[in-house]
């Protein structure tokens, strides 16, 4: 009878451990494969978290020095193509275009009728000049009058569309000032002093109209430095303008990622700032040389002692999907990029 009992206990027993070799067996090869699997995945779709936005950055600088006399916008505001920044202080500017202005005049009466084309379009360029310090006044008057937070006014939308007509009037004006001057002439000793004196007087009426300092693009101003009073000089940036133009991603991949991913292919973007949301975008550019090398301070490989790091590449992954106004893009912002290398492939 014990005889049995032990047979009946150790038939169980066998059981269990064959079963246990067998669930080892399979999560081993559970395991493999998904290792596998996971490894072949990553070579056909590298990604990295490296990652972050980008965007064209213009640095707004005046063509003239002098004092700031007026500022128009607060920091993060956004602005069109044109509209006005601030303006500096125009006394010295005002008086070198009147000074331009009696040169022409004795010279243009010194010509004589030859001077007659040059007279009508440097008479034409001061009336659109004068009509756009006028749409100026208006606009810096509604835009006194409106208050901080509400919405744009009526007025002050109709002041700022008066301004841009102003400011495409007198360049068309300017052109046609310029294609006057590059006619010929006779060449006497009036019509030489008449060439030199329109000249004066078209960098005189530049540098008048240049003391209103306009947005080059469109986006939104940043990093702003300039308060009324402040001189600032000729070419130095004030402030910097991020334009609401093409965005793109710079993902710094693994070398070792590089060798399937192609300029057209596609790839996923997720930005941190907005979890859940996912952005379409292509491969646009892959940069010929690594992150390191373009360093302020480039490692020195041939001193000391070498420890070989794996190098990141710096690639543009271009934002091609339309984005949520609701939420913008920022520049700088922390993203995770998988790009798709199997496009193209049999």
């Amino acid at each position: 009878m014990n005889q049995e009992a032990t047979t009946a206990t150790r038939k169980p027993t066998k059981s269990r451990s064959y079963l246990r070799w067998v669930i080892l067996l399979a999560l081993l090869l559970i395991t493999v494969v998904g290792v596998i699997g996971y490894w072949r995945y990553a070579a056909l779709y590298p990604s990295t978290d490296n990652a972050y936005t980008g965007a064209n950055v213009v640095r707004v600088a005046p063509q003239i020095s002098g004092p700031v006399a007026r500022v128009y916008v607060r920091e993060d505001d956004k602005v069109a193509t044109g509209d006005p920044l601030f303006d500096i202080d125009s006394t010295l500017y005002d008086a070198a275009l009147r000074n331009a202005r009696a040169q022409f005049d004795a010279a243009a009466n010194a010509a004589g009728t030859a001077a007659d084309p040059l007279k009508a379009a440097a008479a034409k360029l001061e009336e659109k000049r004068a009509a756009l310090e006028d749409a100026l006044a208006a606009y810096r008057t509604a835009k006194e009058a409106q208050r901080e937070g509400e919405p744009p006014s009526s007025a002050l939308t109709g002041a700022l569309t008066s301004w841009h007509d102003a400011l495409k009037a007198f360049r068309d004006a300017q052109a046609e000032f310029d294609t006057e001057q590059d006619k010929q002439l006779t060449v006497t000793t009036p019509t030489v002093q008449l060439r030199a004196a329109s000249a004066q007087l078209d960098k005189a009426t530049h540098d008048r109209v240049q003391t209103h300092v306009t947005a080059p693009a469109n986006g939104w101003v940043s990093n702003i430095n300039i308060r009324p009073g402040w001189v600032v000089q000729a070419g130095s940036p004030a402030f910097a303008l991020v334009e609401d133009g093409q965005w793109w991603v710079d993902a710094n991949f693994k070398e070792t990622d590089l060798g399937r991913i192609k300029p057209g292919h596609s790839a996923t973007i997720r930005l941190d700032m907005y979890p859940g949301v996912t952005l379409e975008g292509v491969v646009e550019s892959i940069s010929a040389g690594s992150g390191s090398t373009f360093s302020v301070l480039p490692p020195e490989n041939a001193t000391g002692n070498w420890v070989k790091v794996t190098q990141r590449f710096p690639v543009r992954i271009k934002i091609t999907g339309a984005t949520d106004p609701d939420k913008p893009l920022r520049l700088g912002a922390s993203a995770r990029v998988r790009v798709d290398t199997t496009e193209g492939q049999q």
